[in-house]
């Protein structure tokens, strides 16, 4: 008995939720629930999680409001954390900033509550592709914020959270791990979006927008791994810059390297592996104007890099409209993603709301029931084959029924039979210990050339999806 009352304190700290904070400066008035049942509204940016927890946060009084994002529990959440996508980092920070009843006083967000609660405005909210937030301005009945007053005010909070959440306590050791860096190229210097054509997906000889490089630290050397390499011609891979040998470098050549690298011997903290930047600088005769951003999520150990350029500037006379992703991954977590399942599917299009069940197997989509409170488990509940609706779904053709990480967030140009070319930006946060609890996000969108050489893009239906459970008989 005296060893089971013993035990009691230790167990009831255990349970004790810990405090965390949205900073975009400290956010009030997010709701937010998590995987374990807490629920609430951000104080000064506080919410309360369990570690471990998935969070999810809304953009309104409850869970059926616009919901923001979806992430993995930890002590400093951040608008840059919170997207796979660069200009949706920004433009999340716009609108918050553009929702803030205080804009006299940036130190703090407090969100326009009644606003907010409104049903029509809520509406509105649920057709915006954050990503493309001027296209949908005409949505909102608000003033949007500038890019220009975003970055800096992301530059201001990035200062409040090195001031203010400082620790040396070691988040991730990486030594001795095979690492994947996968990069994403968004859209080339030109504003070009930059689409993978999903009818050559599989071609060997294809040059898709994304690369790898693969690597391994050890205490004293850099091992890089026969991969497919980091060089890109406009949108499309380059592969004379593959690597086809292995190759070791002294650790100490990279001795005044940041990031991964940087920290990899002594153990990498958060400040590390976080962090925003203004890039506006001369680099040896090519002037950089971009934003810069850093994140880590220490329970899916998933290292996010975004470069956005940022356009024209005084020094800048070309179009600077480049917008890169970097994952960096241990190489088994995100080449081996669960994708089938049941999920739950809510699509917008208009003012129209749907949800619809639907069961993912050996490389087929079935659907089920439609607007029901929970998604039937068993295959029985799926019986029409719906999968030429999901052409898009380019990874389901994957030999070994799993997906990759930059399959869930890259353009795909998609075909149904012999029309015209479609086009569905994806975008997947892995969240869980297991990367199986994040929301895939589905866009559908038209692409027009401008005159100037870039690309507009128009977002006409949204999907999200979440994942309710692997395959049952």
């Amino acid at each position: 008995m005296a060893v089971i009352l013993s035990l009691i304190p230790l167990t009831t700290q255990a349970q004790q939720p810990k405090t965390g904070y949205f900073i975009d400066a400290p956010v009030t008035g997010l709701y937010y629930k998590t995987s374990s049942d807490l629920s609430g509204t951000t104080q000064k940016g506080a919410f309360q999680y369990h570690p471990g927890d998935v969070i999810s946060f809304f953009l309104g009084k409850d869970d059926n409001s616009y919901l923001l994002t979806t992430l993995s529990g930890r002590e400093v959440i951040t608008p840059t954390a919170s997207t796979t996508q660069p200009s949706r980092s920004i433009n999340m920070t716009r609108l918050l900033l553009s929702l803030d009843e205080t804009p006299q006083n940036r130190e703090e967000i407090l969100l326009m509550s009644q606003a907010l609660s409104s049903p029509e405005f809520q509406q509105q909210l649920q057709g915006l592709d954050l990503s493309f937030l001027d296209n949908s301005a005409g949505k909102l009945a608000l003033d949007l914020v500038s890019v220009e007053e975003a970055v800096t005010h992301l530059n201001q909070s990035q200062r409040y959270i090195e001031q203010n959440f400082r620790s040396n306590e070691v988040i991730y050791a990486p030594l001795h791990v095979r690492l994947a860096n996968i990069i994403i190229k968004k859209k080339d210097g030109q504003g070009r979006v930059c689409a993978l054509d999903a009818r050559r997906a599989h071609d060997p000889n294809y040059n898709p927008p994304i690369g790898e490089v693969t690597y391994e630290i050890t205490t004293d050397k850099l091992i890089q791994y026969p991969s497919v390499g980091d060089y890109f011609h406009g949108c499309d891979l380059d592969r004379h810059g593959s690597n086809h040998s292995q190759i070791e470098e002294p650790l100490s050549n990279f001795a005044d390297w940041d990031g991964l690298i940087g920290c990899a011997a002594t153990g990498c903290t958060r400040n590390d592996l976080n962090g925003f930047s203004l890039d506006n600088h001369d680099d040896e005769g090519d002037w950089k104007y971009r934003t810069l951003a850093l994140n880590f999520d220490p329970q899916t150990q998933l290292l996010m890099e975004k470069v956005q350029g940022l356009g024209r500037h005084e020094k800048v006379h070309h179009a600077n409209k480049t917008e890169m992703i970097w994952f960096t991954y241990p190489r088994d977590k995100g080449h081996r993603i669960a994708h089938e399942g049941i999920w739950r599917q809510t699509s917008y299009q208009g003012t129209a709301i749907r949800q619809s069940c639907l069961l993912i197997e050996a490389g087929r989509v079935f659907s089920g029931p439609d607007n029901v409170d929970q998604c039937p488990e068993t295959k029985a509940a799926y019986p029409q084959d719906v999968t030429q609706h999901y052409a898009d779904m380019w990874w389901l053709q994957n030999p070994n029924r799993q997906a990759q990480l930059a399959q869930l967030n890259v353009l795909v140009r998609w075909y149904q039979q012999d029309a015209q070319p479609q086009y569905t930006t994806w975008e997947y946060l892995p969240a869980g210990q297991f990367w199986d609890q994040g929301v895939l996000y589905r866009y559908r969108q038209i692409v027009t050339p401008q005159p100037d050489g870039s690309d507009r893009i128009d977002t006409f239906a949204i999907s999200e999806f979440i994942k309710v459970s692997g395959v049952r008989s």
